[in-house]
């Protein structure tokens, strides 16, 4: 009989391996367990997965190391598939190891999981650690691809973004990392999980240049989501605007438009847009919408419904959203790319209700007066959709 764990371990991993180290301890338990006998390594061949016998002794020695070495991949079926056949062993009322002698292993090779008959469990959380509790030693991080948490880089109304690094034999590669927050999980804990999962996977499925891919997602151990970004160096398109000239300007918000556009085909929405949250590339000025779905995944998952409050950003939310939080709508983003557009020439947001034309400032500005106040009028006068909005700046 196996070990009682999450099915999702089994299927899609814990996040990390047994390492190779690790591995020749474990075969030496199985060859010793054994003590020569042909059977009790079939036995163990098959707890591993392996389809038909061996000829010899010696060669099911071999196929052995094999099948033990390819499930080394994922953790969890790797323990799993060891307690197999260390039970069908002790049916044989052969002496084995101990579920104590195991743990002594994952834990001097700080493997996070332990057995506690009949239950699998991890020990600390699989994928994220904070880098005090890295300081306390190395061996982890040649053994376990770990996010290591460094300096805090950004943070807003959904989460905190830290530096984070994943060292491996090779390099140690950099990322950034949200922890977001609100968002407890405590209340409905099983359809909150399904819910950020179908969510993440429908954001990860977004492929555009101009929107920040996600990496890796999943939960901290006080079960707060979070999502694995590149990190991408440059500055926000508050900055970037400033130090562009007009043609420039409405090509970053081309390539935002028709990015939104994009995902709000495929049924996503952004609902957070403003201009910390847009990163223009300082290597090639691509402009690259960030926490694109942050307030999509945080939607309903908190213990206070979200939703009774308007999602987003005060001067970027139109009055539509504020009047009634529930409203999503692909107009929300259009909205919030006219509010946007103004601010990147004029240097502070407009007054929808008292529109003051740019034309002021420059009367190179004028051409996009009433495109902005197209895109920032009440709801049923406004563009009908970041496409449209694209369309006519690429017209000017």
């Amino acid at each position: 009989m196996g070990l009682i764990y999450p099915g999702e371990w089994k299927f899609e991993g814990v996040g990390f391996g047994i390492p190779t180290e690790a591995v020749s301890e474990f075969t030496d338990l199985i060859v010793e367990t054994a003590n020569g006998s042909k059977s009790v390594i079939e036995d163990f061949k098959a707890a591993f997965g392996s389809i038909g016998g061996s000829s010899s002794y010696e060669w099911a020695l071999s196929d052995m190391y094999s099948i033990v070495g390819s499930k080394s991949p994922n953790a969890a079926s790797f323990i799993d598939s060891l307690w197999k056949g260390i039970e069908e062993a002790k049916a044989r009322d052969l002496q084995v190891p101990s579920h104590r002698a195991i743990n002594k292993i994952l834990e001097k090779y700080s493997i996070p999981l332990k057995i506690a008959p009949p239950n699998l469990l991890l020990t600390k959380d699989s994928s994220i650690i904070d880098a005090e509790s890295a300081s306390k030693g190395n061996s982890v991080y040649d053994t376990v691809p770990m996010f290591v948490l460094g300096e805090k880089i950004g943070g807003g109304g959904y989460g905190v973004v830290y530096r984070a690094t994943r060292s491996t034999s090779v390099f140690d590669f950099s990322y950034a990392l949200k922890v977001l927050d609100p968002s407890p999980f405590v209340e409905d804990y099983d359809k909150a999980l399904r819910r950020f999962k179908r969510e993440v996977k429908a954001l990860q499925g977004l492929q555009h240049r101009a929107i920040v891919q996600y990496f890796e997602a999943g939960l901290t151990l006080d079960n707060k989501p979070y999502i694995v970004m590149p990190l991408i160096t440059g500055s926000d398109l508050r900055s970037a605007a400033r130090a562009t000239d007009l043609p420039g300007v409405i090509g970053m918000f081309i390539e935002i438009l028709q990015a939104l556009e994009y995902a709000h085909v495929n049924d996503v929405l952004h609902r957070d847009l403003k201009p910390s949250n847009i990163v223009v590339r300082s290597s090639d000025n691509q402009p690259i919408i960030l926490d694109f779905g942050s307030a999509y995944i945080l939607d309903q998952l908190d213990t206070k419904d979200l939703t009774s409050q308007a999602v987003g950003t005060i001067g970027y939310i139109p009055s539509e959203v504020l009047m009634e939080p529930k409203k999503r709508s692909p107009l929300h983003d259009v909205y919030a790319c006219g509010i946007m557009l103004y601010e990147a020439l004029a240097g502070r947001r407009p007054d929808p209700m008292d529109y003051e034309p740019l034309a002021k400032l420059d009367r190179e500005y004028g051409a996009l007066d009433d495109i902005i106040k197209q895109a920032i009028a009440g709801e049923r006068r406004r563009l009908s959709s970041a496409g449209e909005f694209a369309s006519k700046l690429i017209s000017l």
